[in-house]
């Protein structure tokens, strides 16, 4: 057993305690149990070699970014559509390589508010953006980079 599995089992089991709001000796050994299957059925059922190159504490700490990201995006979106927003469907680019990134990224644009992440070509994902309405054309080239921000730095930090 790896140490990454032993901290996916604790990850799991403290997820399990957060949703259930209880913390008593039979939800734990519950929710002890019920991880050791989850991570049991993972690795007998997935491509491991996708994921060995992740570390795991970086990913967390990605989910504690994205989090603020969300709440800082969701102030703009609301100014935005108070302004008056258009609508536009741009093409993102990303430098991931893991599809498991590419798929974590565009779930990641779709969390945060004013964007809907349509399809994954390759290393490229649609996006459906609101926008100001008379925005500078400078940031319409820009949108790629507005729209992933630094979401996908700090994603790839968790990259080993």
């Amino acid at each position: 057993m790896s140490k990454n599995t032993v901290y996916l089992v604790m990850l799991l089991t403290v997820a399990w305690l957060i949703l259930v709001e209880s913390i008593s000796i039979v939800q734990i050994a519950i929710g002890f149990a019920a991880s050791i299957i989850c991570v049991i059925c993972f690795y007998r059922f997935f491509d491991l070699g996708k994921f060995a190159n992740i570390n795991l504490w970086r990913l967390l700490l990605y989910l504690f970014y994205l989090i603020g990201q969300i709440y800082v995006a969701g102030i703009k979106a609301i100014i935005l559509v108070i302004k008056g927003a258009a609508v536009d469907i741009v093409k993102v680019r990303t430098i991931a390589e893991n599809d498991l990134f590419i798929v974590l990224l565009a779930n990641s644009i779709t969390l945060t508010p004013g964007t809907i992440s349509l399809e994954i070509t390759g290393n490229e994902i649609s996006v459906l953006w609101l926008r100001e309405v008379d925005a500078d054309p400078l940031e319409l080239e820009d949108a790629d980079e507005i729209i992933k921000g630094k979401l996908e730095k700090q994603l790839l930090k968790a990259q080993k």
